[in-house]
């Protein structure tokens, strides 16, 4: 009888450490799949994002939305900050020249502006958390600080020149869902544009804007102008007003803002200081 006992613990113990084997086998291969997954995610969103089909037009480059949007909500603050950065690094090295007259050609301009694009889109889409993680991570500390920056200015122009100028200036009709939206762009703006170090948020780049040439001046030469992208910290209060306006203009949904507890709450965050 002792013997049989003895067997069957043996067993027991035997057939626990399989078990349990098994199953950090199974969690170290689910790691890496789930790993693997991710990344995969991460390469055909890029790879998406920069197609030639979906960058023939970059004003606005409304053809990389969906994949932006896929890797920002898939990438972790530091993947998405460093994919910026490198977009980022593109943009302002990639058309270096000495050259005194340099062509779009010569300073690879169309490439760089679809670096841009694909820069600002992943800023546009990052989740308000995830955003607000690359600020605290970087800014005062962190290697990519000065990418940080960029990051934010990109966010909060692509924001108010492509989503919340879609709602407030670009709908022929409007409704309760039209101010929710604005509201939730209106308060990242408003958000970016009150940051105490909204000064440091600025994008300078050399020969990145061309200007056709007209009736011939220049000696017929199209011209390259710098960049230089600031913040003005008061706009958002144009943009309130702007909203509050075109909003007014329906007279249903004026009687919803002004009438109903949700409206009321929704007005006021376009209200406040």
């Amino acid at each position: 009888m002792k013997n049989i006992l003895a067997l069957f613990l043996t067993m027991g113990l035997l057939s626990s450490c399989g078990i349990k084997e098994m199953a950090d086998e199974a969690r170290d291969n689910l790691r890496k799949t789930g790993n693997a997954v991710h990344l995969q995610v991460l390469t055909v969103a890029l790879q998406e994002m920069v197609a030639p089909v979906n960058t023939e037009s970059l004003t606005p480059p409304v053809r990389m939305f969906p994949a932006g949007e896929t890797f920002s909500n898939e990438a972790s603050a530091r993947e998405a900050t460093e994919v910026f950065h490198t977009f980022l690094v593109d943009v302002k090295l990639g058309g270096m020249t000495t050259k005194a007259n340099p062509t779009p050609r010569d300073v690879r301009l169309e490439g760089r502006k679809v670096s841009l694009a694909a820069a600002g889109v992943i800023s546009a889409f990052l989740p308000h958390q995830k955003f607000a993680e690359i600020l605290d991570n970087q800014v005062g500390r962190g290697r990519y600080e000065d990418t940080a920056y960029v990051i934010a200015l990109t966010r909060y122009t692509y924001l108010r020149d492509f989503f919340f100028a879609s709602v407030v200036e670009r709908s022929e009709r409007v409704n309760m869902d039209s101010v929710r939206k604005a509201v939730e762009y209106f308060s990242e703006i408003k958000y970016i544009a009150k940051l105490p170090y909204v000064d440091r948020l600025r994008l300078y780049v050399p020969q990145f804007v061309l200007v056709p040439s007209v009736d011939g001046s220049n000696n017929g030469q199209d011209t390259l102008e710098d960049l230089d992208i600031t913040i003005n910290p008061t706009e958002y209060k144009l943009l309130a007003r702007k909203a509050i306006r075109r909003f007014e203009r329906d007279e249903v949904l004026k009687d919803q803002l002004y009438n109903t507890e949700e409206g009321q709450r929704l007005l006021a965050i376009f209200q406040a200081e």
